[in-house]
C-alpha cells in the first residue's frame, strides 16, 4: 500500500535525535529518504553506544527505511552536486547552526535558487535569529529556558530531569508539522519556503497552560500546580511490593468514585483542598496504598474507570496489552542478520498500514546510488572517493 508521502524526496543532513526522527517518520509514511553524511564520520550517533549486533542501538532507532551517502559540503564539487540533486528532491533538513550551510553556499538562498520549490527545514537550538541564536546547547539547556524544566520536581525540591528528551522530541515533531504544512502550501501556491523550527520554541510551545495560568494570575511554584504534584488527587504513590501506582482522579465524580471503592467517603471532602487539608489528603492516600501491592490496587480500581493506571518502568512497558494491541512497536531488521525493536507510529491512519521497515543503512551504502541521478558515473565516483569528496 503506497505511502502518503509517496513521491517525495528527502535530503537529511541532520544528526543525532531530533532531524533523524523527523525524516524516519517521514520515511516510514512512503518518503523517499537520503542521509547525506560527511565522509569523515557521518552522523555522529552511528559511533555511540549501546549496541545491536555491533551497530549503534541510538541510530537504530532512528534510520530506518532510509538511504546513505557520503559528501563533502565544504569542497568546491561536494557542493556542486548536493546542489544537482536538489533540483529533483522536494525536501532538505539540516540542524547546523544558523549561517553554516549559507558559508558552505548550500543554504536556502542558494537552493531555493536552483528550485524554488525546494522545502528546507532548519533544526536549531534557538532558532535562526534572535540573541541566543549561535549558543551551542542539548535538550536540558532548551527546556530550561523554556521554563519547563523549571517545573518538573517535587514541591521544595530541585527541579528533575525528565526521564525522556521534551524539546529534542517536540522540535522533531513540530519540523514534521512544519515541513506537511509548507508541503500543502507548495500545492497550492507553486513554491516552497524556509521551515525555521526552534527545539527551545518547541519546548515553550508545550507549556500552553502553564501561560494559562500565570496570565489568570496564579504563581507557578514546582511540585504546587494541579498537574504537577499540588493536588493529591493527581499523583504517584508507592504501594506495597515498592511499585508505584498513578491517580488522575481531578474531576469531582472520579474522585468520588474512588473515595466510595476504597472505603474512604470522608476524603472527598478535601478533594482540592490547599494548605493542610492537601498534605492530611496526601499523608492518608500515601498511608492507604502502602497497604496493598500494585497490582492488587489496580485490580480493584482499574475497572472501577476512575483515572488510575501503574507507573511501569519502560521494560514493562514493552509488554504492555494497549501498547501492543496499538503496535506500538516495529520489528526492525539490523541488516547484520538480527532484529531490534523499535517505536512505532504515534497515530494510525485508515488508508495506510506501515510495510515492514527496512534495516537502517550503512555509511554511504547507497552513495553511487543517489548520485547516478545527478549524472555521475562510476569513473566519476573513483575520482570523488580519491578526492576525499565521498567516502
Amino acid at each position: 500500500m503506497p505511502g502518503p508521502l509517496e513521491g517525495i524526496r528527502v535530503l537529511d543532513l541532520s544528526r543525532l535525535l531530533p532531524g533523524p526522527y523527523c525524516t524516519m517518520i517521514m520515511a516510514d509514511l512512503g518518503a523517499e529518504v537520503v542521509k547525506i553524511e560527511d565522509p569523515v564520520q557521518g552522523d555522529y550517533i552511528r559511533w555511540l553506544p549501546p549496541y545491536v549486533d555491533g551497530l549503534s542501538a541510538g541510530f537504530l532507532a532512528l534510520n530506518r527505511n532510509k538511504k546513505s551517502a557520503t559528501l563533502n559540503l565544504k569542497a568546491d564539487r561536494g557542493r556542486e552536486i548536493f546542489l544537482e540533486l536538489i533540483k529533483t528532491y522536494d525536501v532538505v533538513v539540516e540542524g547546523f547552526r544558523p549561517g553554516v550551510m549559507d558559508k558552505l553556499g548550500v543554504g536556502y538562498k542558494a537552493a531555493s535558487a536552483i528550485n524554488p520549490m525546494i522545502i528546507y527545514c532548519s533544526l536549531t537550538g534557538y532558532g535562526q535569529d534572535g540573541p541566543y541564536a549561535d549558543r551551542a546547547g542539548h535538550d536540558i539547556n532548551y527546556i530550561g529556558y523554556a521554563g519547563a524544566l523549571s517545573m518538573t520536581g517535587q514541591r521544595n525540591g530541585k527541579p528533575v530531569l525528565p526521564g525522556i528528551q521534551i524539546g529534542d522530541m517536540c522540535g522533531a515533531l513540530s519540523a514534521m508539522i512544519g515541513i506537511l504544512a509548507a508541503l500543502h502550501e507548495r500545492d497550492r501556491s507553486g513554491c516552497g519556503q524556509n521551515v525555521d523550527v526552534s527545539l527551545a520554541d518547541a519546548a515553550f510551545a508545550m507549556t500552553p497552560l502553564l501561560l494559562a495560568e500565570i496570565e489568570a494570575g496564579e504563581k507557578q511554584n514546582r511540585g504546587e500546580t494541579t498537574l504537577t504534584g499540588g493536588n493529591p488527587c493527581y499523583d504517584t504513590y508507592i504501594t506495597s511490593d515498592g511499585e508505584y501506582i498513578c491517580i488522575g482522579a481531578i474531576e469531582p465524580k472520579f474522585f468520588k468514585k474512588f473515595c466510595k471503592i476504597v472505603g474512604r467517603e470522608d476524603l472527598e471532602v478535601y478533594h482540592h483542598g490547599t494548605g493542610k487539608d492537601r498534605d492530611y489528603l496526601e499523608s492518608e492516600l500515601s498511608t492507604m496504598f502502602k497497604t496493598r501491592t500494585r497490582d492488587e490496587w489496580l485490580k480493584l480500581l482499574e475497572p472501577a474507570d476512575v483515572c488510575i493506571g501503574p507507573v511501569n518502568t519502560f521494560e514493562q512497558s514493552l509488554n504492555d496489552p494497549q501498547l501492543t494491541a496499538r503496535r506500538m512497536f516495529f520489528e526492525v531488521p539490523t541488516g547484520k542478520g538480527g532484529t531490534t525493536r523499535q517505536t512505532g507510529l504515534p497515530f494510525k491512519l485508515s488508508g495506510f498500514q506501515p510495510s515492514s521497515p527496512a534495516a537502517p543503512p550503512e555509511y554511504g551504502e547507497h552513495t553511487a546510488m543517489v548520485f547516478a541521478e545527478a549524472g555521475i558515473d562510476t569513473k566519476q565516483i573513483e575520482e570523488l572517493r580519491a578526492a576525499g569528496v565521498i567516502k
